[in-house]
């Protein structure tokens, strides 16, 4: 259905699929085959404009080098009867350095407060944690966010460390064997 060389992330509600280069580019510059690649229903408020202005990062970042597929932006799709719909997007700014990865993430409005990122969250810091050369994933948020600060805490992360600006709570989530 869509051109990986890793497998999704599967959860009991949630596939995570892992931003490729092709994937990155579909999205930039022919949305509709982007949904079709990920063989989703099409979503007007796709990506936002938090998103839209990284993607030729993503893509630039990932063009010739399959390595940091997965280290990057991952697409969050539920799959229910009446379709395949992509909900939000998460992921790290890069592989890991120094043991650790940053986290961000974003849920579409319609499907904010159901879970869904606590859920695909939860889904990543394992997926990272898992790997011997990550033993801290750190995330970011505003001091207003309630929802993220939910999610964070929700995952089993706590605040902690000092920010990278004023008006920012730093989070982070450290492996069971740190």
């Amino acid at each position: 259905m869509y051109p990986l060389d890793m497998n999704p992330i599967v959860t009991p509600r949630l596939r995570l699929v892992a931003a490729t280069a092709v994937l990155t580019d579909l999205e930039i510059e022919h949305l509709p085959q982007f949904f079709n690649q990920l063989g989703v229903e099409p979503a007007p408020d796709w990506p936002s404009d938090n998103l839209r202005d990284v993607l030729p990062f993503f893509r630039d970042q990932l063009t010739g080098n399959d390595s940091l597929v997965g280290w990057l932006s991952w697409y969050w799709i539920l799959d229910e009867s009446d379709g395949a719909k992509l909900v939000g997007g998460g992921g790290f700014k890069g592989p890991p350095s120094d043991g650790m990865v940053e986290i961000g993430y974003e849920t579409r409005a319609a499907f904010r407060r159901c879970g869904i990122a606590t859920e695909a969250v939860s889904a990543q810091v394992n997926w990272a944690l898992a790997h011997a050369d990550v033993n801290l994933v750190v995330a970011e948020t505003r001091e207003d966010n309630e929802a993220s600060i939910g999610v964070l805490e929700k995952t089993g992360f706590k605040r902690a460390g000092s920010p990278s600006e004023s008006g920012l709570y730093r989070y982070e989530c450290r492996s069971l064997e740190s």
